[in-house]
């Protein structure tokens, strides 16, 4: 009898592992793995789902023509045409990914990048191919240096996830001069609006610089919409036209944009959420470190304090667990002496905080 099995290079991949969730527990769990804005969505966003409430039998419009024009109005974008939307930026990395590389061609990415990069080459057929960073942030030469004639694709998150660090958009440019024509450089600004608006801007420009480049981003971080799994995508003309022949139809829902239409232009909600996560990360820093924790400056949502060894950082996971706190381990991303630990609100930072201090003043 024959079996059923998947494609070999199916077989080969490891799921996505997400933050997780603390069950077991009917008390409150400060929630600090994810990158979750502790605001939640925008007020708007929130009156914009109520109002399509009632009309979620009405298939929306398959083209997202007001999403992808109130995303163009706000970011500055002159051509809505090559904005592209989509079921979270996942959903555009794995199209990019289906379109552009497969058996036998290589996607390259850096030793701490987003798993994503790594699911999608995998599940493609392609090759996934790592370079190592310096002080944990990618490099020029390192990034140059790992593209082949068989490189196909190139995704770099600025700021990266789960590092906290980022290239300078002058080296973004060397980088992007200096690849070969056959490679398409993805540039993921899911964390971009944390850097501020002058960083978006200049990454935007990037993609119009040359035809070789496309800018991804999510509504899931600062625009606290991750359950309704949105993402878009500036893109050069040739590039957006392949990705609409393959994006599937109706893949985005209502709810999801009506609060993208809402979110992306409350520029007061987004400068709030902004504020609030510079404040809070610079003393989450500052803290830590005064504990004996290095930490390094970031650029996103997060801190990642090094516990000095994996058993102890996986010791002060579990006590954290204990006290109904959950942020990330990142063994899984090569960094076992870390955890990484989002910027929530002042009060569970401040309980976070706290749990360490007593956990690191007795081991």
């Amino acid at each position: 009898m024959t079996s059923i099995r998947p494609l070999p290079h199916i077989e080969k991949t490891r799921p996505y592992v997400p933050g997780g969730k603390l069950h077991g527990t009917k008390d409150r769990v400060v929630m600090l793995a994810s990158n979750e804005n502790p605001f939640g969505p925008s007020p708007k966003a929130i009156e914009a789902m109520q109002d399509v409430a009632r009309q979620v039998h009405v298939y929306p419009d398959p083209d997202y023509g007001a999403l992808r024009q109130a995303i163009a109005d706000a970011k500055g974008i002159k051509d809505v045409s090559r904005v592209a939307v989509s079921a979270g930026s996942d959903e555009i990395i794995h199209l990019l990914t289906q379109a552009y590389a497969g058996p036998g061609d290589e996607i390259l990415f850096t030793e701490h990048a987003f798993s994503m990069y790594q699911v999608s080459a995998l599940g493609h057929g392609a090759t996934p191919v790592t370079v190592p960073e310096t002080d944990f942030t990618a490099g020029f030469n390192a990034l140059l240096g790992g593209v082949t004639e068989r490189t196909r694709i190139l995704f770099l998150a600025n700021p990266n996830n789960p590092t906290g660090t980022m290239m300078q958009v002058e080296e973004l440019a060397c980088l992007q001069d200096a690849l070969p024509p056959h490679v398409l450089f993805v540039i993921d600004g899911a964390y971009a609006e944390y850097v501020g608006e002058e960083y978006e801007a200049e990454i935007r420009d990037l993609v119009d610089r040359r035809s070789n480049t496309v800018m991804i981003r999510t509504f899931s971080k600062i625009y606290g919409l991750a359950a309704l799994r949105l993402g878009w995508g500036y893109f050069p003309a040739e590039i957006a036209e392949t990705f609409q022949r393959i994006r599937p139809p109706f893949n985005i829902n209502a709810f999801a944009v009506a609060a993208g239409i809402a979110s992306i232009g409350d520029f007061e909600f987004i400068e709030k959420s902004r504020q609030h996560n510079s404040e809070l990360r610079a003393i989450c820093i500052e803290r830590l470190n005064a504990m004996g924790l290095p930490t390094p400056e970031a650029c996103a949502n997060f801190v990642i304090p090094d516990f000095g060894s994996g058993e102890r950082a996986a010791a002060a996971n579990e006590f954290l667990k204990q006290n109904n706190v959950l942020v990330r381990a990142v063994g899984g991303y090569g960094m076992p002496s870390r955890l990484r630990i989002s910027i929530g609100s002042a009060e569970d930072n401040e309980t976070v905080l706290g749990l360490l201090e007593n956990f690191t003043a007795s081991r």
